[in-house]
């Protein structure tokens, strides 16, 4: 399969890169950007461990290719909560792990994320 030339802000940082038609944004946030706070729970769109920005919107990455965020504005888990206290205080609100259907995937539905 061909690749294209996609070109994107991540967190405020341009990234250009080609990448194949298929490849999730997800996929492209964790491999092909190192940014491993964006966590591919269960691939479906259910469980929100994957919810980044795009262009202010909160989308779930592993519904999204990549190619589909070409020009726009990325902000991942990393950009919203960089200061490690803020990520902390969030993790406390949501409460354990337990809470959620999905053992493994706190929902991001229950965080607020904070205002800038």
């Amino acid at each position: 399969m061909h690749e294209r030339s996609v070109q994107f802000s991540v967190n405020g940082n341009s990234v250009a890169a080609s990448v194949e038609p298929r490849m999730t944004l997800a996929d492209f946030l964790r491999d092909k950007c190192g940014l491993t706070g964006t966590h591919l729970g269960c691939e479906h769109g259910a469980c929100g461990a994957c919810t980044v920005l795009l262009d202010g919107a909160a989308v779930r990455s592993c519904l999204l290719f990549a190619v589909q965020a070409d020009g726009m504005e990325v902000t991942t888990v990393e950009g919203v909560a960089s200061p490690a206290a803020s990520f902390r205080r969030c993790n406390r609100r949501c409460g354990s792990a337990m809470d959620c259907n999905a053992a493994f995937a706190r929902p991001v539905s229950s965080c607020r994320l904070p205002r800038s």
